[in-house]
């Protein structure tokens, strides 16, 4: 119960942080007293507020959301919370070169099996490959990835988790 009370203090801490948005204004005009409908709602979370929505989902819920993208429920709560972790990482200027994440995806067993970690950035490289199977520029990402590695060539990027086949790992086909 405490946790839901915390949870529901962030959302509403994102509703007021984004109250200039458009449509949060529009809805608050029209609306006086209403709460945000869910599709309006999400436009406002964070990353993280994102990913601790998902995890507090019925299953069944989870499992609608999570078979639109082609995966597993369990696998899309555990790269959620794994990206979420990450991103904050960067935005608060911490280090991923050589780091041991502390919140781990859950990997596909074929990663597993050829000896991919699940425990640096690499592995969390491949969730994000999943989530966005059918985006179109994903591949551009893969590019720009290419570019810093053969820009700084003396970095060890087996650190954070590359193997050598990283790029055929990490391309859609």
């Amino acid at each position: 119960e405490e946790y839901h009370r915390a949870f529901m203090a962030d959302i509403e801490e994102e509703v007021r942080r984004n109250s200039k948005a458009p449509f949060v204004r529009n809805f608050k005009t029209n609306y006086a007293g209403g709460n945000l409908p869910i599709y309006a709602l999400v436009e406002v979370f964070s990353f993280g507020t994102l990913s601790k929505f998902y995890k507090n989902m019925k299953n069944a819920d989870k499992k609608a959301v999570a078979k639109s993208f082609g995966i597993g429920y369990t696998y899309l709560e555990s790269w959620l919370e794994s990206i979420s972790y990450v991103r904050n990482v960067c935005a608060h200027y911490g280090r991923l070169y050589n780091a041991k994440l502390s919140k781990t995806p859950i990997l596909y067993k074929e990663y597993k099996q050829a000896g991919i970690g699940n425990n640096r950035m690499f592995g969390v490289l491949l969730c994000m490959k999943q989530i966005l199977k059918n985006d179109k520029h994903w591949n551009l990402y893969v590019d720009q990835i290419e570019l810093l590695i053969d820009k700084y060539e003396k970095v060890d990027v087996k650190t954070m988790g590359f193997p050598d086949d990283w790029k055929k790992l990490l391309e859609q086909k």
